[in-house]
């Protein structure tokens, strides 16, 4: 009676499928790029791509968004073929590719040279050893697949290579299938795909680019697009956990795609595990205590055995584990879902049960230090030449890889003579985020802005990306992250870029943003300021990045505590403190005070920054202290001196308001704009021998 039931089913799927087939196959989609870069579509009927087994290259030529590909095409072939006896799976051979080929994901040139070699293969595969089949969807593909490696070997086809860029990268040689082998599979995924006209939410596999109209986000630059549910084996708890996932990601409520795919990483084994140990349950109702200590092991000897990359953490690895289950079990028990325990989660799980993880030392942040970073730079232009001004994005602002590389044409702003990057920070739901940046980056964007819109149009780049793919099947889309990465480490092979210990430097597209963090923290700004350009949600990262500081300036400071330290008595008088040794624990408290909070002023260094806007910073106490105004007792340009002060004091105030500007703190602009007036005013008056004093009459009455 199953079998039937099966029978019928794939009878119907074919049926359906066949419809469609046909419907596609007689009509094609015109596109034609207009003058203002908008995009026409115009759906034109014909016969031709159903009735034909072989389609001729001139009738594509007639396509307008074929033209050019059909006029740069200089080989012999010229047809596209579909040799497969069984008149259906032709057809939907040809459903297949006429898909990758409207939609761009194959270029004719590809699909004439290298495809068509695929499909012959293919086709004698099928003819031969499945004649009866009257659809890609009667295969088992698992058993096909093992038939298919066998018939590709008879035949003396190649079934595994050595792929040389990963086995540079992994320094050991690295395997793997052949791309013929992996057509068939290729071949039965797109068609189910195609043919799948379910709602994206009812499949076991969710594709993010079908759950955009649902708002729901990923970064573009990722190549993780999917989520599967496969791996659960119990299909009502399956059923369950879809619903979930799809409630979390809806809500939007800090649960982004990468949450999701965590949770899928961390959730099925645990449903799996439990449905082996109670085979008879359809849900989690009568989950104990019992069942999760049992887990607990079985996950501890998992982790030992299978997280096998050096910088795996077996104990971080259960920790999250145990995390994403508790939050999953709890939300499904809040929301009384038909799977949830009965039992309390907090008597399930209990905080003890999570291993306490290490926390990484400062000096394991990923950073790429300055002797890496001139190796690089010394061999920049030998990187790929998208890349580089990847690369100088990521180290000029700090952007994480995946905010860089969606980085769009309006980007560039100029305020106040100064240019910034303007751009919203995904991870953390930050809009309009402004970075400062130097006038090389910024001549750099300004030519690859314009490079962009001249290629660009609403068809290859709708989100108006600077670094983009304009065909291919990632067309309208930025690059990849992974292949940044990977081309900045095949360079490091390739020029022996290494540590200071002779070690090979391994790249992270992350350590440029932990990079930019330190050199501004080197560079005097202060913590607050930091936090805001990396737009960090809170001042916890910073401060690990605050902790990484320049040796050169610890030193100095270490210097100036050792020679002496005073302290202004009560008669402002300077007395020493450091009769003895000053504990070291004492000075680490000193110095990073003052590299967090402190900011520097003509007078000295304020360490009233982290306190927030120090009421006399305005201007100095002689020049305020009259209810606002300037002393009457203050006289100046009676000595030569005087002037040389001023100088100072002008140049000091104009570097603050740089730095108030370069950083948009506009008070802090506003305030020393107005004290660099009165400095410039009084300068003017003494560089002329002239003298200021209020108390004018006061002399007079003493001559008198």
């Amino acid at each position: 009676m199953t079998n039937n039931i099966t029978s019928i089913f794939r009878h119907d799927t074919v049926n359906n499928s066949n419809d469609k087939i046909t419907k596609s196959l007689s009509k094609y989609i015109e596109k034609t790029i207009n003058e203002d870069k908008s995009v026409t579509y115009t759906e034109v009927l014909t016969p031709y791509f159903l009735d034909n087994d072989k389609w001729h290259i001139d009738f594509l030529g007639e396509i307008e968004q074929f033209k050019e590909q059909v006029q740069n095409y200089k080989f012999s072939n010229k047809n596209i073929s579909f040799p497969f006896h069984n008149e259906n799976i032709n057809k939907e051979m040809k459903f297949i590719v006429y898909n990758k080929l409207f939609s761009d994901e194959w270029g004719l040139q590809a699909i004439l040279m290298s495809q068509m070699q695929f499909i012959r293969r293919l086709s004698k595969f099928i003819n031969e050893k499945y004649p009866n089949i009257n659809s890609f969807k009667e295969l088992d593909l698992e058993k096909a697949n093992i038939q298919w490696i066998d018939w590709l070997s008879s035949n003396n086809i190649a079934t595994i290579t050595k792929n040389n860029g990963f086995t540079k990268l992994s320094e050991k040689d690295y395997f793997c299938k052949t791309p013929s082998v992996n057509f068939l599979g290729n071949t039965i995924s797109s068609f189910n795909q195609l043919t799948d006209e379910r709602e994206e939410w009812e499949k076991d596999i969710w594709d993010v680019r079908n759950l955009e109209q649902y708002g729901i986000t990923y970064s573009k630059s990722s190549q993780h697009h999917y989520l599967s549910f496969e791996k659960i084996n119990n299909l009502k708890i399956r059923e369950e956990v879809k619903k979930y996932i799809k409630q979390r990601l809806i809500s939007n409520n800090k649960f982004s795609w990468n949450t999701a795919m965590n949770y899928l990483k961390f959730i099925p084994p645990f449903l799996n595990y439990i449905n082996e140990a109670e085979p008879l349950w359809n849900d989690l109702k009568s989950l104990e205590r019992q069942h999760i200590l049992k887990y607990i092991e079985w996950l501890n000897i998992y982790a030992k055995e299978n997280l096998t990359r050096k910088d795996s953490n077996s104990k971080l690895y259960i920790a999250r584990s145990l995390e994403c289950i508790q939050k999953f079990l709890s939300d499904i028990q809040l929301r009384e879902y038909d799977i949830a325990p009965i039992k309390n989660v907090r008597v399930l799980i209990l905080p003890e049960d999570k291993p306490k993880v290490p926390k990484k030392s400062n000096d394991q942040i990923d950073y790429v230090p300055d002797f890496v970073l001139e190796q690089l730079f010394d061999n920049i232009n030998n990187l790929h030449k998208d890349i580089i001004p990847v690369v100088y994005v990521m180290f000029k602002t700090g952007l994480r890889v995946s905010d860089a590389l969606e980085l769009t044409h309006d980007c560039l702003v100029k305020l106040n003579n100064k240019y910034w990057i303007t751009t919203d920070i995904e991870k953390v739901y930050v809009e309009g985020h402004r970075i400062p940046i130097d006038d090389e980056l910024a001549n750099m964007l300004a030519i690859l802005i314009d490079s962009s819109k001249q290629y660009s149009n609403q068809d290859n780049n709708p989100e108006n990306y600077i670094f983009v793919r304009y065909k291919g099947s990632r067309k309208g889309k930025p690059y990849g992250q992974e292949w940044i990465r990977n081309k900045l480490n095949l360079l490091a092979i390739d020029y022996n870029i290494t540590d200071e210990l002779g070690k090979r430097y391994h790249f992270k597209n992350h350590a440029f943003r932990h990079t930019y963090a330190i050199k501004l923290l080197n560079g005097g700004a202060d913590i607050l300021t930091v936090q805001e350009l990396l737009a960090h949600a809170s001042p916890e990262m910073t401060m690990r990045y605050a902790k990484l500081l320049d040796d050169t300036k610890r030193k100095t400071f270490d210097k100036a505590v050792k020679q002496g330290i005073f302290s202004f008595n009560e008669s402002d008088k300077l007395i020493e403190e450091n009769d003895g040794e000053i504990p070291s624990d004492i000075i680490d408290m000193l110095y990073t005070n003052h590299k967090l909070n402190a900011l520097d002023t003509p007078y000295g260094t304020c360490m009233q920054r982290t306190n927030g806007k120090c009421s006399y910073a305005k201007q100095p106490p002689c020049l305020t202290c009259n209810s606002g105004k300037p002393c009457k007792d203050l006289c100046v340009g009676a000595f030569e001196g005087d002037t040389v002060k001023y100088e100072i004091l002008i140049n000091s105030t104009k570097n603050m308001i740089e730095n108030a500007k370069m950083y948009n703190r506009t008070e802090m602009v506003c305030e020393n704009e107005e004290l660099l007036k009165l400095y410039e005013d009084v300068y003017s008056k003494i560089s002329q021998g002239n003298m200021i004093y209020s108390r004018i009459d006061k002399l007079k009455k003493k001559v008198n």
